[in-house]
């Protein structure tokens, strides 16, 4: 278990190399990450949400609206 990605981890890294906010869907509690050292952008419509939910106890899928 070593190798595998925690979200828990790896969500604010995600959410700063991709400048972008990201959601995350699990069965019990669902979370927010923001990027943590980019400006955010002037007008609010343009920020990028990604949203990945938890499927199989083991894997990452996003979802889409």
């Amino acid at each position: 278990m070593d190798k595998w990605m925690n979200i828990i981890d790896m969500g604010y890294v995600i959410a700063s190399r991709y400048n972008v906010i990201l959601v995350s869907l699990p069965l019990r509690q669902s979370m927010t990450f923001f990027p943590l050292r980019s400006q955010p952008p002037i007008d609010f419509l343009v920020h990028r949400v990604i949203c990945i939910g938890h499927v199989y106890g083991n894997h990452f899928v996003q979802v889409n609206a």
